[in-house]
């Protein structure tokens, strides 16, 4: 934070644009800092006034005696870039700016933008927004800021720090956190980010020791690996990072010639820096609220294998399903444990895992068995984390079951989480007592059930933070010289089959046996194997099969003479102005099963590897995942287990298992070529990769390079 530090913490605030209309911006900041009680000095600033709210109102920023540490603009847009000019002449550190009218604006916004930042640069300013709701820091009464922020119920102080890209609907996040009773750190609304973007203030969170927990509402960033090494940083410092991603709609715009950038979009690649950085991430409002309360306990699974227990018999049930979607199982009990619940639970119950100890267990004259069986459960090697299912319980029974609970959760690492659907009013001072002991209740088993999976989730994640090479590959100038082929460095748009299975191959990667020839007379036909696939080499027909470019299960000579001639008459015919090197002819693959694979060079993440099913499942079952490059053979093994065919590859119906390990290595391989090549290469295409079992084949394969003029 000690960048930012005059930003959160200001000695002094200067507010530009205060008036007697209670609703203007500056109005509402001023009087926002006065009712927190802000400890520094408030310099209200408009030439119309010699007093605000009982305070010396200043002409201008200038004119202000003092030193400034934050001024506040809520001025319309025209004036903004006067007053940045004056701030910048007092050498004011930070400025945020309420007003509308910029870069969302159109052309004279978009001007009006670039002048502000250009002004503010040369000074050494610091400019949140514009168009913004700006931030708050709870703890000290900071505002600097107008709108819901400003507004009632005031945020109670806690841990969690939000950032948040649409100003109205982050604060709805953040009133949904605040009446389940989760306190705020900081809120920062970042507006346009003409200069500080979320990522910068999540980095500078990272730093900030009350912060613990950090939320994140994002539509867009312009550099998604400051994203991904955000997070890992976040997940190095123990401070969860909770992200919800608007737009996951929107396709990223590719002008593609390979299938693999046509099966992504761009919410792919956020997913997949979610993955590789530990970021947790928020679908609905609840989430936020759910997963907050369950990392605000601090108590993390050292694995996935949970114990439910209650006296409802359906709550259990529905826990189990939704655990089992979320990647979650039921514990299997050691008999000891069964021992010691058979002592203390009625006959008419179960002790085994989900434990029915009946209704009306949980009361008051029962604490000393209800604590018995729970701690036998905690004690269980088995059992990594505990539900208990409180269901309707209420009253003075509800209260009695959370003190038994707030005296064993302290004991011991493992989590327990409380499903309660009891209304508040009738809880007794149970919910008080759950709070303190940092054991997160939730209205609904399936939420229970999520926010426990989460937790599991994020536990994997630390666990295996030190195991992905992450900067191996890009600082290893012996591994990066060997895949960065002499064929790549003049090259322009895309490259012929030929030439790109022989990058393939020359970087160690199997490709089928090929012979570049004009007629059948180039064709060692005695010591090929068929049956043959023939296609045209031609850089400039990215796509053979449309054109009549393709001729597959070749078998005789007379055959493959015909499909030679066939292919180049098509292609002369149906693609007149591509330049044709001759015809591939490959002996064919047999058995195995299809995978695409590839890489797509995109904007905002740089290099990302996509692997899926092939052949016909390419589009039908859009079965794809991907990371961002360069990875390691852990991460390759985690896209693999992603699919939906992954059964496939282990052998179905008496077939053979294919090689796994060599799809790693390709995976590996291709991730490393693509980060030291992300400033030639575009994108990366092999359909089909053979899996096969005993190694993986690519039959086809696409490059197409950067044009000069994007290659950094």
């Amino acid at each position: 934070m000690k960048h930012f530090e005059r930003l959160f913490n200001p000695r002094s605030i200067a507010v530009v644009g205060v008036s007697e209309d209670a609703v203007r911006p500056g109005s509402q900041t001023v009087h926002t800092l006065l009712r927190n009680g802000y400890a520094g000095r408030i310099y209200p600033v408009n030439p119309k006034y010699p007093q605000f709210e009982g305070m010396k109102c200043y002409p201008s920023v200038e004119a202000i005696e003092g030193e400034v540490d934050v001024v506040v603009i809520g001025v319309p847009a025209r004036g903004v870039v006067a007053v940045i000019e004056q701030a910048a002449a007092k050498r004011v550190p930070f400025a945020v700016v309420l007003s509308g009218g910029f870069r969302e604006s159109g052309p004279e916004g978009i001007t009006r933008q670039a002048r502000m930042l250009a002004v503010a640069r040369e000074a050494g300013m610091r400019i949140v927004g514009p168009n913004c709701l700006g931030l708050a820091n709870i703890h000290d009464g900071v505002y600097a800021a107008f709108g819901s922020i400003t507004r009632p119920p005031q945020l109670r102080k806690g841990a969690v720090s939000l950032v948040t890209q649409s100003g109205g609907f982050g604060y709805s996040i953040a009133l949904a956190c605040a009446a389940a009773g989760i306190g705020f750190r900081n809120v920062i609304a970042t507006g346009n980010e003409a200069d500080i973007d979320t990522v910068e203030f999540l980095d500078a969170l990272l730093d900030d020791d009350q912060t613990r927990i950090i939320v994140a509402y994002i539509e867009g960033l312009a550099n998604g690996r400051a994203l991904l090494e955000v997070g890992r940083r976040a997940l190095a410092a123990g401070k969860p990072l909770l992200v919800w991603k608007g737009g996951v709609t929107e396709q990223g715009a590719h002008a593609a010639a390979s299938h693999t950038a046509n099966l992504t979009g761009s919410y792919d690649f956020y997913q997949a820096a979610f993955r590789q950085a530990g970021i947790v991430e928020i679908r609905e409002i609840h989430e936020a609220v759910d997963y907050i309360k369950a990392f605000e306990s601090r108590r993390f699974p050292a694995g996935r294998k949970v114990a439910v227990m209650g006296g409802s018999g359906g709550s259990a049930i529905v826990f189990a399903d939704a655990g089992e979607h979320a990647g979650l199982m039921l514990a299997g009990f050691t008999d000891e444990t069964k021992r010691k619940l058979a002592r203390v639970v009625p006959d008419i119950g179960a002790v085994h895992n989900p434990v029915d100890f009946t209704a009306g267990y949980i009361a008051g004259g029962n604490a000393e068995n209800f604590g018995t069986a729970v701690q036998a459960v905690l004690d269980d090697e088995n059992v990594d984390a505990v539900c208990l299912n409180f269901a309707t319980t209420a009253g003075p029974a509800c209260h009695a079951g959370a003190e038994v609970l707030a005296r064993i959760a302290p004991t011991g690492g493992k989590p327990i989480v409380v499903f309660l659907s009891t209304p508040p009013s009738e809880c007794g001072d149970a919910l008080p007592v759950f709070e303190a002991a940092g054991i997160p209740v939730f209205p609904s088993p399936v939420r229970a059930a999520k926010a426990l999976a989460v937790l599991a989730d994020y536990a994997q994640a630390q666990a295996r933070a030190g195991r992905e090479l992450t900067s191996a590959f890009s600082v290893d100038e012996d591994i990066g010289q060997g895949l960065r082929p002499a064929l790549l460095r003049n090259a322009v748009g895309a490259l012929s089959e030929a030439d790109s299975k022989g990058i393939l191959e020359g970087m160690g990667i199997a490709v089928t046996r090929d012979v570049l020839v004009r007629c059948i007379d180039d064709v060692p036909f005695d010591t090929m194997t068929p049956p043959f696939a023939v296609k045209v080499v031609s850089a400039d027909i990215a796509h053979k099969t449309e054109i009549g470019g393709v001729k597959l299960n070749v078998r005789t000579r007379d055959e493959l003479a015909a499909a030679i001639d066939e292919v180049l008459v098509n292609a002369r015919s149906l693609a007149p102005q591509a330049r044709v090197d001759g015809v591939i002819v490959s002996e064919m693959l047999s058995g195995g099963f299809e995978l695409i694979a590839g890489v797509v060079n995109d904007v905002v993440f740089g290099p990302v590897v996509v692997v899926g099913a092939g052949g016909i499942h390419a589009e039908i079952l859009a079965d794809t995942a991907c990371r961002l490059a360069p990875f390691d053979e852990a991460t390759a093994r985690d896209m693999i287990d992603e699919l939906r065919c992954r059964p496939i590859l282990d052998g179905v119906r008496g077939s053979a298992a294919l090689d796994v390990g060599a799809i790693v290595r390709t995976l590996v391989t291709l991730s490393q070529f693509a980060w030291h090549n992300r400033h030639r290469v575009a994108e990366l295409d092999i359909n089909p990769l053979f899996a096969l079992p005993g190694g993986a084949v690519a039959a086809d394969a696409l490059i197409v390079m950067r044009s000069r003029s994007d290659a950094v």
